[in-house]
């Protein structure tokens, strides 16, 4: 179980829009699906080649209830926004199968 006094932040899920342009591609735009409590932790951060410069990389991992995850169908292909911080999710995974913690982890380019 995942104490609720841990729960600090407020994540927002948004997920991609499933219209299509002209020739066929997914338009650039995302909306909101839900939001939900958790905690986040900082695991790395590293300068890297990213495009035409440096950027910094920070790998991020998120905490929350599970069934808080489970009513908003969140999965791989969202984004989060916690504190501000725009985050890719990498892998959402069920702590030890027992549908009460969401281990969520997450890539901030900067």
């Amino acid at each position: 179980m995942i104490s609720g006094g841990v729960l600090r932040w407020t994540a927002t899920a948004s997920q991609p829009s499933n219209t299509l342009d002209a020739i066929g591609m997914r338009t650039t735009t995302w909306s909101d699906i839900g939001t939900f409590r958790c905690d986040m932790r900082e695991q790395s951060a590293a300068e890297q080649s990213y495009a035409d410069g440096v950027a910094v990389v920070r790998n991020v991992e998120i905490r929350a209830r599970w069934q808080a995850v489970e009513n908003i169908n969140l999965s791989e292909v969202c984004r989060l926004t916690v504190r501000g911080r725009s985050l890719k999710i990498n892998a959402i995974q069920n702590l030890d199968e027992a549908d009460r913690v969401a281990v969520i982890q997450c890539t901030e380019v900067n």
